[in-house]
């Protein structure tokens, strides 16, 4: 039984913890109008991976900690 509860509470996490990162990446970029994540990627733009990779790592922490 206890198995059982585990897994239910990771998979209600996991689905929080991933709808929450869409959703505060739709947010930013929606709040970035003139900056286009997914092209400025493909041109292999450094810093913009940097940033959303600290926005990410940011957001994980933030996360983890409110779904704890």
């Amino acid at each position: 039984m206890d198995l059982l509860n585990y897994t239910l509470s990771i998979i209600i996490s996991f689905s929080f913890g991933i709808s929450g990162f869409i959703l505060a990446y739709k947010i930013f970029d929606r709040l970035t109008p003139d900056v286009c994540f997914s092209e400025a990627l493909k041109n292999n733009n450094m810093s913009v991976a940097i940033f959303l990779a600290g926005l990410f790592i940011g957001l994980g922490i933030l996360l983890g900690g409110a779904i704890q």
